[in-house]
Order: C-alpha cells, then structure tokens, then sequence
C-alpha cells in the first residue's frame, strides 16, 4: 500500500518497474470492463469534478486497479481536498 512518503518519492523520481504488464487485446479490455471503465481505463476517459460518487463516499475498504488489480489505496488515507476528486 503507498503511504505520502511513496507518492512523493515517485514524483521525484518516477514510478518503480511493474510487477507485471497486463497486456490484452483492445477486444478482451472490452469484454472485460463496462463501458465507463473501459473510457476511463483505456481511453484516458474522465469526470467532471465533484460529480462522481466517490466524491462523498467514505467506505471502509482497499481500492484497486480495475485493470491490473494492483492496490492504489486504503479508504483510511482519504481525505477532504476539495479539489472535486475522490
């Protein structure tokens, strides 16, 4: 799980090797995802701020990768940055 720290030391220094690449056809992501996560995900879709449901959501749980699975964060590092984005 990246903590502050993490995300930092990655701005300055760029993203760490994958574990691993998951590589499927633009076919399989389709079958795969639902429409809105497959624009989001794979056509560098996104929403208007303070318009998604996570905006306000504060459900305790990991969240990962819809893709890959890989963790990206812990419910309990959310904060209020009223930048419109969960």
């Amino acid at each position: 799980m990246l903590t502050w720290k993490d995300v930092i030391d990655y701005s300055v220094n760029g993203n760490p090797a994958p574990d691993k690449r998951v590589e499927k056809s633009e076919a399989e992501w389709q079958t795969l995802l639902t429409p809105e996560q497959y624009r989001i995900t794979r056509q560098k879709g996104t929403e208007r701020p303070h318009s998604g449901a996570l905006c306000k959501a504060h459900d305790a749980g990991k969240y990962n990768c819809v893709c890959c699975h890989t963790p990206l964060f812990d419910s309990t590092i959310k904060f209020e940055s009223n930048s419109g984005w969960p």
